[in-house]
């Protein structure tokens, strides 16, 4: 073992004892509790994340129990296998020195090891598996083994599994190829198509959970990440997430960060640096996306976080770098110095309350009091660690006043409190009635079999007093409990638990149930949802002037029979097959036509037996836009899209080299049959799938078969 893997070792064993001595320590965090409550109801997927994180937590609960230890020790774990990954992929692309330095980074940066490798979150086995793609992506470009790209497929794919920042991962591989003149050639090769393929068939659990439950959890996201209104740039909310950012990663190395960044990007582009366009790659594209998104919409400063870990290498290749300028030298102490200091301030300050957070409010502020709560002890948001105990107790007394057969039901009106009390009394079922649509919705769909029960309602002055009469619908309710919860001998927090009487689930405003959310689907009715939903915002939502003026020009010569992007396809293929081999032009052009005339028979008898309206049969005329071709039968499959990706498969297993020209060609095909109003998006996927398949078999049969 070389010097600098012992000391990497060494390092690691150091920082995992300080963990594993904080994680059965501190009381579980909201975040914590909701994923501990996947593990109850396991299921294909859930409503704000893919179930990776609810099936490693069931299988550490079950070895230890039901505590903090518990669910944490498996992020523990998984840090120090990222850590390793990471030290690999750093000694590959520079030396152990730099992958060293860059593990003393992870190991003191508070979004990695404090959020990912002490809480349990979705990022803890993201991470682990972002860094495996990552590895073994430098693998395939530096031995060109080909075998490296299925594994590439089954990291990303659990990847997918664990959150959906995942999805960054293709286009960052993707555009390491762009840019790398001599590596483009794996955009011809099936590996790479492979590995997508098997990437999305780990996520296939993922997708059938969204057709039953009427894709809840993609819309959700797409709502939390984006927004719900027209986009809007601020720099309120750009500001404020750049300084949450600069606050997980530590404000002087942030600041550090943001330079070597730059100095990457400009290392890959200019100076063609291929280490510097491995970490470019896999950081530029989650930093842009989620920042830009930071222009118009809130974001959490952790999402973000693989971005930074992948730039942690080139950061550490900097401190090296630099290292012999003193004021260099200072800075870095300086900025790591503080990150450690912000790492460690944290989890002592909730084990042991040392910062006198009231030092540092508005001296106004400090002396005010909301339920006879200092202002100070409100703020601090580790005071929420702690009371679950007491509550649980409580709980458990009041319930043994009840024969077994007529125990109240418990319930409160926040997902993420129903939750942490769930984990602390996990022999009960908590219920969450909530005027939002969250996970607990899909968990109790049918809540008739509490009709005629009492109830404990449990609220808290750290999600907001709640007074139960005002919105459920009970006979009577006893006056609340009130449990005061003390820290250092001062009140920090408090529960509340009503009794209510006979409750009258019929009566509950439909906001408060899953009624907003829709009956579970069958996978046909999903797809066909999900199908149509795509279909109104291809052809709907994105109409603007630019897309109306070339798809009416297009379909207005479609219509007299003459599709001017096939005609195109067809005239370039005929000129760049006679310019690369004139000798086997007649003969790649009769091969070119057998492909052509198979893939268009197949999609025709499709076709029939499918016999599916087409959008403007199933919407009526005026409910969608259409220009010049008003079909009405015969939609499933499309046959333009067939078409073009018959020729662009053709070509790019003939002739690869002009691959960019027909990828756009075919997919701006399928676009414009959506655009126009002609097909589903069903319909141009299963036209682009027999086109491929068609074109792929009989080109590689004739290959094999004429040994060409």
């Amino acid at each position: 073992m070389s010097y600098y893997q012992k000391l990497f070792w060494i390092l690691t064993s150091i920082t995992t004892f300080i963990r594993l001595f904080i994680i059965g320590r501190i009381g579980i965090t909201v975040d914590e509790a909701h994923y501990w409550v996947y593990s109850k109801f396991l299921d294909l997927s859930y409503y704000d994340h893919p179930p990776m994180i609810g099936y490693i937590v069931k299988i550490f609960t079950d070895i230890f129990g039901v505590n903090e230890f518990a669910v944490r020790f498996p992020s523990v774990i998984i840090f120090i296998f990222t850590s390793w990954l990471f030290f690999l992929s750093a000694k590959k692309l520079f030396n152990e020195k730099t992958a060293f330095v860059g593990a003393v980074l992870l190991n003191i940066l508070p979004v990695f090891s404090f959020l990912g490798a002490v809480v349990t979150i979705p990022d803890s086995p993201l991470s682990l598996f972002w860094m495996l793609s990552f590895y073994l992506f430098i693998n395939i470009i530096e031995t060109s083994n080909k075998n490296y790209w299925y594994l590439l497929g089954l990291a990303a794919g659990f990847a997918f599994l664990s959150k959906y920042t995942a999805v960054m991962i293709f286009p960052s591989v993707f555009l390491f190829l762009l840019c790398s003149k001599q590596h483009r050639l794996w955009f011809s090769k099936k590996e790479l198509y492979i590995s997508v393929i098997i990437a999305f068939i780990c996520f296939i659990p993922v997708i059938l959970w969204n057709i039953e439950n009427n894709w809840a959890s993609f819309g959700f996201q797409l709502q939390h990440g984006f927004g719900k209104a027209v986009p809007k740039f601020s720099f309120t909310l750009f500001g404020r997430s750049v300084g949450a950012q600069a606050g997980y990663v530590s404000p002087l190395l942030f600041v550090f960060y943001c330079y070597a960044l730059f100095l990457c990007l400009k290392d890959a582009l200019f100076n063609k640096n291929k280490d510097a366009l491995f970490i470019a790659s896999f950081s530029f594209p989650v930093l842009f996306l989620f920042n830009s998104v930071a222009t118009f919409n809130e974001i959490l400063p952790h999402w973000p976080a693989m971005g930074y870990l992948t730039l942690t290498i080139y950061v550490a290749h900097l401190i090296i770098k630099f290292w012999e300028k003193k004021f260099f030298r200072m800075y870095i102490y300086a900025a790591c110095g503080l990150a450690i200091l912000m790492n460690l301030l944290v989890p002592v300050h909730a084990m042991f309350k040392i910062v006198p957070i009231e030092k540092f409010l508005p001296a106004a502020e400090s002396t005010k009091e909301e339920y006879g709560i200092p202002k100070a002890e409100i703020v601090d948001i580790t005071n929420d660690l702690y009371g679950w105990k007491e509550l649980s107790d409580k709980i458990n007394d009041t319930l043994k006043s009840y024969p077994a057969d007529k125990q109240p039901f418990i319930f409160t009106h926040k997902s993420y409190l129903a939750s942490q009390i769930f984990f602390y009394i996990p022999d009960k079922r908590v219920y969450c009635l909530s005027d939002k649509i969250d996970a607990y919705d899909l968990w109790q769909r049918d809540i008739s079999n509490l009709a005629n029960k009492d109830a404990l309602f449990i609220t808290s002055n750290f999600f907001d007093f709640k007074n139960p009469e005002q919105v459920y619908p009970f006979d009577n309710f006893e006056k609340p409990v009130e449990i005061p919860v003390y820290r250092n001998n001062r009140i920090v927090k408090k529960f509340w638990i009503t009794v209510c009487k006979n409750f009258n689930p019929a009566k509950l405003k439909p906001e408060y149930t899953a009624e907003l959310l829709g009956n579970k689907k069958t996978f046909r009715e999903g797809f066909v949802i999900a199908d149509h939903a795509l279909f109104k915002f291809i052809n709907n939502s994105l109409k603007n002037k630019p897309f109306d003026f070339i798809v009416s020009k297009i379909s207005y010569i479609d219509s007299k029979g003459i599709n001017p992007g096939l005609v195109l396809m067809i005239i370039l293929s005929l000129v760049i097959l006679r310019a690369e081999d004139k000798n086997k032009f007649w003969l790649m052009l009769a091969l070119f036509t057998c492909v052509l005339v198979s893939a268009s028979l197949i999609n025709y008898a499709v076709k029939d037996i499918a016999d599916r309206a087409r959008p403007l049969a199933v919407f009526g005329e005026g409910n969608i836009n259409v220009f010049f071709e008003f079909l009405h039968g015969k939609s499933f499959p499309s046959g333009h899209t067939e078409f073009a990706f018959t020729a662009m498969t053709f070509m790019l297993l003939i002739v690869p080299k002009y691959w960019y020209i027909y990828i756009l060609l075919a997919f701006g095909t399928a676009f414009e049959r959506i655009y126009a109003g002609c097909h589903f998006p069903s319909d141009t996927a299963a036209g682009a799938l027999i086109g491929f398949i068609t074109a792929y078999v009989m080109v590689k049969l004739f290959k094999k078969i004429y040994k060409i």
